[in-house]
């Protein structure tokens, strides 16, 4: 008989990413949760086949019933939908907090749970000794330092730490501009060029590697009682001008040249966005390659999704998410 697991923010990337990895799995079954079961992508998933199920983050009682028999459950939330609202990091960081603990508590309570995938980031102020905070990371490392005192669930849980998207190219903030006096693509950042950015490639990468895990369980590794085993989805750390360089030279964009910019000159530029991003950017010089994922809490242990089986080779890299777009028009 085939086992549920439950899938949150089922429409959004990260989710949408994990049910396209299980959908073919026999062994699975798949129950979507979305707050809008009448938006098109959840119709689009409904129509192949995808158990949906109308869920409210804000909601613990809907998560709670949403959960009932689940084996396994994904669970992300989603910082910029309140931030980009215009409220604030600090309280985007409690609506983000509120939201992950109501998850892990409905999570705790589902009886039939054998494992819980939460999709989170490193803990900036603590990895950064309090040098650099970033709200979108730090507010995650609180929802990982809640799941680790919960005696029921942190035994049960896999913390999945993911990196920068291949897509973020998108973004304006990480958008290079062409110089035409220069004969060359701009990107200004607040880092010095030489600092590690932590790639994710794919954001796919994190759905195959909850479908790697649910094949070949995480290694049975000893470690503390409050710390967590983690892994790192990732397919490399690389300097931030070989990265974008390579995007450039795979893009057919010749060359492009990373400047460091003062920080506030980089909040200049891009606003709110810039300041929350920049805060991002300044975390990767600060901590420098070495710590840059590394875990903060006694006990923790971690592996990289690129030792794990039946995960080490399907993982897709930033270059090949390039060689598969048309950038023509960029």
């Amino acid at each position: 008989m085939s086992k549920l697991i439950v899938v949150t923010g089922a429409t959004g990337q990260q989710g949408s990413g994990v049910i396209n990895a299980l959908s073919a799995n026999p062994d699975w079954r798949i129950r979507g949760l979305t707050r809008n079961l009448n938006s098109e992508k959840a119709k689009v998933l409904i129509e192949r086949g995808i158990e949906m199920i109308a869920a409210d983050f804000d909601d613990e009682g809907s998560l709670t019933n949403a959960f009932i028999g689940a084996n396994a459950i994904f669970a992300v939330t989603d910082f910029y939908e309140p931030f980009g609202t215009g409220i604030g990091p600090e309280k985007a960081m409690q609506v983000e907090y509120d939201r992950g603990v109501k998850l892990a508590r409905a999570a705790a309570k589902t009886l039939t749970l054998e494992t819980y995938y939460w999709s989170t980031l490193p803990a900036a102020k603590d990895l950064s000794n309090g040098e650099v905070e970033v709200p979108h990371f730090d507010a995650k490392g609180a929802i990982d330092a809640y799941i680790k005192n919960d005696p029921v669930l942190n035994p049960k849980t896999i913390f999945l730490l993911t990196g920068f998207y291949a897509s973020n190219f998108k973004y304006p903030p990480f958008t290079p501009i062409y110089s035409k006096p220069a004969g060359q693509y701009i990107l200004a950042l607040p880092a010095k060029s030489s600092s590690h950015l932590p790639s994710l490639g794919s954001v796919n990468n994190i759905g195959i590697t909850v479908s790697g895990l649910l094949q070949h369980p995480y290694p049975s590794t000893a470690y503390g009682p409050k710390g967590g085993r983690y892994v790192h989805v990732t397919t490399g750390k690389y300097q931030i001008q070989d990265y974008f360089s390579k995007w450039a030279e795979i893009a057919g964009k010749g060359k492009l040249q990373v400047l460091s910019v003062p920080f506030e000159q980089f909040e200049g530029l891009h606003g709110m966005w810039g300041t929350e991003l920049g805060l991002m950017v300044k975390f990767w010089e600060v901590v420098g390659a070495p710590r840059m994922w590394g875990t903060v809490g006694d006990g923790d242990i971690m592996v990289d999704s690129r030792d794990l089986e039946g995960v080490r080779d399907r993982l897709v890299s930033a270059e090949d998410v390039w060689r598969q777009e048309n950038w023509d028009q960029f």
